[in-house]
């Protein structure tokens, strides 16, 4: 029984009525919680509740996983901060003040730290370890008793308050460079209220002797919880925002590309056809269509496997998408067929584009446990023509022509004779 009456003795420094048994650590009177205590309770709660959505959404994500993580910290860290706020006079002093502050302190350092994790901002990790450490040696040495609470109050409303504006600035600006700026503009707003009203009551704990503590039931502390259960669901919804808008652009670029090669896949490639199309026939520039197509490839599987021939789509894939020039598209369309558009193109150019492409292939592939093989590709190439009544029929020009460039022979570029028409449209 020697340990219980330890825990009595610490117990009594800080509250006013001994407790029978270590239990009454835990037991709350509700008649003895004021309107503003159930206030932050409410909010603590709206901030747990939230930390465990982030940390479910933690488990199932790839990329931004560690971001989320540290985003229900932050919510789960504050929230447990004003639960131990709502419960003052029922815990020991120490518990529910400074540990209170340094818990909500150091998760407001942790969303710091996520939210410039997360846009990509250069981190001063000096900054924020040597703020977090002096805080919290601070608040735990001026928590210990309600004689220093206005210094407690002042070292944790100055602390956060300076997380909340700095922090705010530094993400608004990446935000707003990287597009994102009403989310920006937001996250800017909510993060500089917040930290004005942690300034005026940090100043009011070291110029007044008026109590700044969360527990007492005024009229700008009532306030104080209203704008901190608003700003809660505003950050967590810009975060949201950031996380899922990334997310969808994440899906969006999956959608247009081959998963194998890279390059763009055929519906991509046929979008950027279709685009290109509507602007020549509002009289734009002539583009022409390069369909190529490797060689003999079904020996590439039969004789050295399935994963040597995905091998080489991807080193033909990356030797033509290093040969064409800024600005034009390349896309595999199936198979071991590429398209590429060549924007702004005539015949002759599209030509001699064509025969540089066939040269980049033609010069050999290596496998890292296979000697290197020759792979050849045959190319046809069309202009867009005034005949032409739809992207559809001058890419069947293109795949004729290189249809003729397979039955001559192989490893050559042949044009479409049609192309001419519209050499002969733009003289």
């Amino acid at each position: 029984m020697a340990w219980r009456k330890l825990v009595q003795v610490g117990v009594l420094h800080y509250v006013s009525a001994e407790p029978k048994t270590p239990m009454d650590w835990i037991s709350i009177a509700p008649h003895k919680l004021g309107q503003v205590q159930w206030l932050w309770l409410m909010v603590g709660l709206q901030l747990l509740l939230f930390g465990l959505g982030w940390a479910g959404a933690s488990t199932v994500a790839t990329e931004d996983g560690r971001h989320m993580r540290g985003l229900a910290i932050f919510n789960v860290g504050v929230g447990f901060g004003l639960l131990l706020v709502g419960l003052r006079g029922q815990w020991p002093y120490l518990v529910t003040h400074a540990v209170s502050n340094v818990c909500s302190m150091l998760s407001f350092s942790v969303l710091w730290w996520a939210a410039l994790s997360m846009t990509g901002v250069r981190q001063r990790w000096r900054e924020h370890v040597a703020l977090a450490a002096l805080s919290t040696v601070l608040l735990l040495w001026f928590g210990q008793s309600p004689d220093t609470s206005q210094s407690r109050v002042s070292v944790y409303y100055l602390t956060v308050s300076w997380i909340a504006l700095r922090g705010s600035w530094q993400v608004c600006v990446r935000l707003w460079a990287d597009g994102l700026r009403r989310t920006g503009v937001i996250l800017l707003c909510t993060g500089w209220l917040l930290g004005a009203m942690f300034v005026m009551r940090g100043v009011t704990g070291l110029t007044s002797t008026t109590s700044a503590e969360l527990t007492f039931d005024t009229t700008s502390t009532h306030l104080l919880a209203y704008v901190i259960l608003a700003s809660g669901f505003i950050v967590n919804l810009v975060f949201a925002n950031i996380v899922f808008g990334r997310l969808v652009r994440q899906l969006r670029r999956l959608s247009r590309r081959d998963m194998l090669t890279g390059l763009y896949n055929r519906r991509a490639i046929v979008d950027a056809l279709q685009l290109e199309w509507e602007r020549y026939r509002r009289g734009g520039p002539a583009f022409s269509v390069a369909c190529v197509d490797i060689d003999l490839f079904k020996q590439v599987n039969d004789e050295l496997g399935h994963a040597a021939g995905d091998e080489a789509l991807v080193q033909v894939a990356q030797r033509l998408s290093a040969h064409i020039r800024p600005g034009d598209i390349i896309g595999r369309s199936g198979g071991e067929e590429f398209w590429v558009l060549l924007m702004c193109t005539e015949l002759e150019l599209a030509l001699s584009t064509a025969e540089r492409l066939r040269e980049a292939v033609g010069t050999g592939l290596l496998w890292a446990d296979r000697p290197a093989r020759r792979l050849t590709v045959s190319i046809g190439v069309a202009t867009a023509s005034p005949a032409d009544t739809s992207f559809d029929a001058l890419v069947a020009r293109a795949d004729a022509a290189l249809y003729r460039a397979k039955k001559s022979g192989r490893n050559r570029v042949r044009a479409d004779p049609d192309s001419g028409l519209a050499m002969v449209a733009n003289h």
